[in-house]
């Protein structure tokens, strides 16, 4: 090592020593081009594709278009940079020099906004000329300093080293790994029926005796009726592409990435398809480890051409590359970065007349129709048959009524009632948001009766394994995070909900045992008959030669943490949403909350109306029509703001009036980047078939009187997702 530096220490002082023109050569030039370009350019996105080979599976890019693509970035790109030098150099020296200075100022502008972006505190103009002046120094010491033109070339073995760390991890991830599973003496196949639901709080169908709420939940109810509920169960991660793997591999989440087949080789589908030899059915949205050969939507990019997947390819990563070197506010004038890039995939791609296979349905894609699809793919089948469904409900967004029909559409948008982005930093929020929360949970109950209905229809319910759970929880305390664990909520994002009706059970059962999402694949394994050969970092619910746990494990920012044991139990959301929205028995206590819950359901005609001066709101979420066809929205959530008066110290108390009853009470949030914002939500009974009369009163004084509004409706003015973090899910 000393005598590496002492050997650089004598090269940069001869440096220093010798005349500018001897180190200033085409030669030199062209290699500094490819220098800085590998840092500048090349890197960053060999980086963020070694994030995302997902990508790649789900496009079907083929390793060629890879290969053109790293051809491009570390030879192509600069080469054709070169080539520009060589024909200024035909001119005159001074047209090289002046070409090769305009290269070297862009490419450390790019360097320096890829370093400065992250200082999102600061504007992007600012940002912006930071960038310039720190790339006017850099080009300007680039040409004066012998030394750092010598640093530069000595960085040269990273033209070379970017490319093949790349493609290194790139052709591992290529590499398949068989299932370390086998048959057992006691082999006894049976057909399973896997799901898992999306963001389901477990205690949030609970009564505050911890038993299922049956008045609104009569599905779960039901369920448990056939099946095992393990009411302490636990998520191992509060995140779908770590938690959702963790439950189809039995392995507690330690990657900063999506893990794929060749992370986890043995998995729910591998261990059954491989070593079991089951058919499959799986809608996989969101992660990828079911077979690739089983991809429903694979032959369609299969049969695009070399050259339409290569362009699919630079186009995506030209606008991700975009996206890391542009100041925030910048972004929403950049083309938005394809879905797929995110693994939202493309639903036309399916067959809906498919009955086996894997489906890669774009997770939010019309999600009442995926479950549909699942459904028709139940059927009296052998016994060796897998049907999995990971559904994103009661997820966001929430757009579901309990009896099925939208609200909203589904979008990549959340389209919640927020204020500066915490959808609990008020008790108004919160329970608006909690409102919806539940609504959507009733759809999903909904759900599950259409579930079990099928399974007693096609013969498969007595004899199948059935397993409905969840990834994670959420929580709607206020002042804290819904979804990321702070000391206020982690009993509600780690609580999910567990159901396994095992093959003849006829009985429900309850156990308290502290069951974690990575028993599940355990389970199935001994369920079946088959030895898990591989690590695995869960245990069979049927194991009782194992001790009980001691503590409840989550894996959060890549760290194994650790519970007490009886955290779930500690879960006041049972209570809490009794104290919002008061007793299940009562089925339009869901809707009357608000500042003056007991205005609602009362007739406008026995309230004091006044003709005080009218309050102007613009209506961004407005509807007064009912179609009597099922696939449109019915428009029971409405939104606003209060355009006049433009400043008032205190929140406006609104009513909603639907053909002459009031359905809702809301108030404004007073929010500078909202604008006095207000939503309120009504049932879908409030309406008729056709027009209806939607008004809306600020309501005053202790007797409720109601002053008539001025509305101006017009189309929601929704910002286009400005960066990665706004279209992740």
């Amino acid at each position: 090592m000393s005598h590496w530096k002492s050997q650089l220490s004598a090269l940069l002082t001869e440096c220093e020593r010798t005349p500018q023109s001897r180190l200033r050569t085409l030669r030199s030039d062209a290699l500094h081009v490819f220098v800085i370009t590998s840092f500048a350019i090349a890197q960053p996105i060999y980086d963020r594709l070694g994030q995302r080979f997902s990508f790649l599976t789900d496009q079907n890019i083929p390793n060629l278009a890879v290969w053109i693509l790293v051809f491009t970035l570390s030879i192509g790109l600069p080469l054709s940079v070169v080539a520009l030098e060589i024909v200024a150099q035909s001119f005159s020296r001074i047209a090289r020099d002046v070409v090769h200075s305009i290269v070297v100022f862009v490419l450390l502008i790019l360097s320096s906004l890829f370093l400065l972006v992250r200082l999102d505190m600061i504007p992007g103009i600012l940002l912006l000329g930071l960038a310039i002046a720190a790339a006017s120094v850099g080009t300007w010491r680039y040409f004066e300093s012998p030394r750092v033109r010598a640093s530069t070339t000595m960085a040269a073995p990273g033209i070379a080293l970017f490319p093949i760390l790349f493609l290194s991890q790139f052709l591992a991830a290529q590499v398949e790994i068989g299932p370390a599973a086998q048959r057992s003496p006691q082999w006894r196949p049976v057909p399973v029926v896997f799901l898992v639901f999306d963001e389901f709080c477990g205690s949030s169908i609970m009564t505050t005796e911890r038993e299922i709420d049956a008045e609104r939940f009569p599905n779960f109810a039901a369920l448990a009726r056939h099946a095992t509920w393990f009411r302490n169960a636990s998520s191992v991660n509060p995140n779908t592409d770590q938690a959702v793997p963790a439950i189809l591999s039995g392995r507690l989440p330690n990657l900063h990435y999506q893990p794929g087949t060749r992370d986890l080789p043995q998995n729910l589908f591998s261990v059954l398809h491989q070593a079991g030899d089951y058919d499959v059915a799986a809608f996989e949205p969101v992660t990828n480890l079911a077979p690739r050969d089983l991809n429903a939507s694979v032959k369609v990019h299969e049969s695009r051409s070399l050259w339409n997947q290569t362009a699919t390819l630079f186009e995506t990563l030209s606008t991700v590359y975009l996206f890391q070197v542009a100041p925030i506010e910048f972004r929403s004038q950049l083309p938005l970065i394809p879905r797929t890039w995110f693994g939202m995939r493309d639903s036309s791609l399916i067959d809906r007349q498919l009955r086996r296979g894997v489906f890669s349905y774009g997770w939010n894609d019309q999600r009442d129709e995926q479950f549909q699809h699942f459904l028709e793919c139940l059927d009296a089948t052998s016994d060796s048959t897998l049907f999995f469904g990971h559904f994103l409900l009661p997820h966001v967004p929430w757009c579901y009524l309990p009896s099925g029909r939208h609200y909203l559409s589904d979008s990549n948008l959340w389209q919640l009632c927020v204020d500066n982005g915490n959808e609990t930093a008020n008790e108004p929020i919160a329970t608006q948001n909690q409102q919806r929360y539940l609504l959507q949970i009733m759809y999903v109950d909904n759900l599950i009766g259409k579930l079990l209905a099928r399974l007693k229809e096609t013969d498969l319910l007595d004899r199948c394994l059935l397993i409905v759970t969840a990834d994670h929880g959420t929580s709607f305390h206020v002042g804290q995070p819904r979804r990321y664990f702070t000391s206020g909520n982690e009993e509600d994002i780690l609580s999910v909900p567990l159901f396994i009706k095992f093959p003849n059970q006829t009985e429900g059962q309850i156990s308290d045992r502290l069951v974690e999402s990575v028993d599940l694949l355990p389970t199935v394994a001994d369920v079946l008959g088959m030895t898990l050969e591989g690590l695995s970092d869960g245990r069979s619910v049927l194991d009782t030669t194992q001790p009980e746990r001691q503590f409840v494990r989550s894996s959060s920012a890549y760290k194994v943490r650790t519970f007490a044991p009886n955290l779930i139990q500690t879960s006041t959301a049972p209570a809490e949403i009794q104290r919002r929205f008061g007793v299940s028995s009562d089925h339009q206590a869901l809707f009357r909350i608000g500042p003056i819950p007991g205005l609602i359901g009362r007739s406008m005609a026995t309230l004091k109306q006044t003709t005080s001066l009218p309050i102007e709101l613009r209506l961004t979420r407005f509807g007064d029509t009912v179609d009597e066809n099922p696939q449109t929205n019915i428009p029971c959530y409405f939104e606003g703001s209060v355009l006049l008066p433009v400043n008032f110290r205190t929140p406006i108390v609104l009513a909603v009036v639907i053909n002459g009853t009031v359905h809702a009470v809301t108030q404004t949030i007073q929010d500078g980047e909202l604008g006095n914002h207000w939503s309120a939500m009504v049932p879908e009974w409030a309406f008729h078939l056709g027009k209806n009369d939607v008004r809306f009163f600020v309501v005053t004084g202790s007797e409720w009187e109601l002053t008539p509004c001025v509305a101006v409706a017009e189309k929601p003015d929704r910002d286009k997702p400005s960066d990665e973090k706004a279209q992740q899910r």
